[in-house]
């Protein structure tokens, strides 16, 4: 019997992998044994989801960045040359004015533009932090090969190592579209490599050095349910579930976290913005932090919705239920008011017009304001499909939500660039085309 590791360090790929057709496919084969390695924390609630006769559940420490550790995670940082880094390292001299750290940062942005570099940085981890506290884990199981599900995690990367060392395939997967220009440079090279899309492939030859043949383009997994009309639920029941009236629409908001945004309330002004339209609004609010709404007393067509808070990422938890709720919201929402998220290409594949907030509720230095993060590569890219607006202000903002109503075909072509760019095949079969990778990969 073979077995396969499969990483679930970061919450959310208990929805991208294992909520999905490949988990299905590869847990019915009675000939395969399956461990999901989760952090500690995780591994008691992943156990009860997930596990099984040949699914097993391994929990692992995941200790805070400290020593060398660290010191390579800054570097690798650093190393990576994008403009996403570029807004990033003028937004923290903006915030913190320390130049040594500025300089220091400009200086290795450079040298990673050589691929000579990356590569002697790619050897120097592996000397340095080869996943040896995996060792007994891996003489345990003996595993075939590893599917590492989020390559630029840093606990994915330490076990790609370790699978390189003990002789084990290892296929890893980029988790987001935003991640290769905006993590670090990768730093282990896998024997293959998934990606959503053919953009994506393209980013991950250039920044990632990985070679062109070991790129496989294999779509957007857990959209393969978002496109099935039997898990879409009754316009009815979803909003009478929520408070909202099925007769009337409604506008999806999505705000900005604290995470991101610290110490300015801009979600209050989008909806007071809103208050003169003859519309109901529904506000999901964030899976990560919080979105500033604290004494902000709403108007009677704004509805909230909860679907869940984590501390950070590593403890987000979006079931199957839980996304299928997201989908819904999106599907029976007239448009979507959203800022710089994955929410962008989420409302594309229902086809649902898109505004970006594009304003701070008061003027504030770029470091701070909402602007810094639509000159993020990614975002830059996907503004530039004409698929959506991004406004300056509440007034622009209203005005678009009335054009948008008035006639939803509005940068119709621009979404479908959307979806072709950063889904890949949208056919309802991605995550069957993961499965038939990975036992093809045995």
């Amino acid at each position: 019997m073979k077995v396969i590791f499969i990483t679930c360090i970061r919450g959310i790929i208990s929805r991208n992998i294992l909520s999905t057709a490949a988990f299905e496919l590869l847990s019915s084969r009675k000939d395969l044994r399956l461990v999901i390695i989760v952090p500690q924390s995780r591994a008691a609630a992943i156990k009860k989801e997930f596990g099984g006769e040949n699914v097993f559940v391994e929990g692992i420490l995941t200790p805070p960045l400290a020593g060398r550790v660290k010191l390579l995670w800054v570097l690798a940082t650093n190393l990576l040359s994008t403009r996403t880094r570029q807004v990033q390292r003028r937004a923290k001299f903006e915030r913190d004015r320390n130049i040594f750290d500025y300089l220091t940062s400009h200086l290795l942005a450079f040298l990673g533009r050589f691929r000579f570099v990356r590569s002697v940085f790619r050897s120097l981890v592996a000397s340095l932090d080869s996943g040896r506290e995996f060792d007994e884990l891996f003489s345990r199981f003996e595993p075939a090969l590893l599917f590492a599900t989020d390559v630029y995690e840093l606990m994915d990367a330490k076990l790609m190592r370790a699978s390189r060392r003990h002789g084990a395939k290892c296929l890893g997967m980029v988790r987001s579209w935003d991640n290769i220009t905006s993590k670090t440079i990768l730093t282990t090279i896998p024997d293959m490599a998934l990606v959503n899309s053919q953009h994506d492939r393209e980013e991950l030859i250039y920044y990632g050095d990985v070679p062109s043949e070991r790129i496989k383009v294999v779509g957007v997994p857990h959209y393969d349910r978002y496109l099935a009309s039997a898990e879409r639920t009754g316009r009815d029941k979803f909003c009478q579930s929520l408070g909202l009236d099925p007769g009337r629409q409604f506008i999806l908001f999505t705000p900005p976290s604290d995470r991101y945004l610290q110490g300015d309330p801009v979600s209050p002004v989008v909806l007071d913005a809103l208050v003169g339209l003859d519309l109901q609004v529904l506000v999901r609010a964030p899976l990560v932090g919080r979105a500033q709404l604290k004494n902000y007393s709403p108007p009677a067509n704004v509805i909230f919705d909860q679907p869940g808070n984590s501390p950070d990422f590593v403890d987000v938890h979006l079931d199957r239920q839980a996304d299928r709720h997201l989908a819904d919201s999106i599907y029976h929402s007239a448009l979507v008011i959203t800022w710089a998220s994955t929410m962008i290409i989420d409302a594309a594949v229902f086809n649902k017009p898109v505004i970006l907030v594009g304003f701070d509720a008061k003027p504030r230095p770029y470091g701070r304001s909402i602007l810094q993060y639509y000159d993020y590569d990614h975002q830059r890219h996907i503004i530039a499909s004409g698929g959506l607006r991004l406004v300056r202000s509440p007034a622009e903002l209203s005005s678009w939500v009335r054009r948008y109503l008035a006639d939803s075909r509005l940068d119709q072509d621009g979404r479908s660039l959307i979806v072709e760019e950063h889904c890949g095949k949208l056919d309802g079969r991605a995550g069957e085309r993961v499965a038939n990778l990975l036992l093809g990969f045995l």
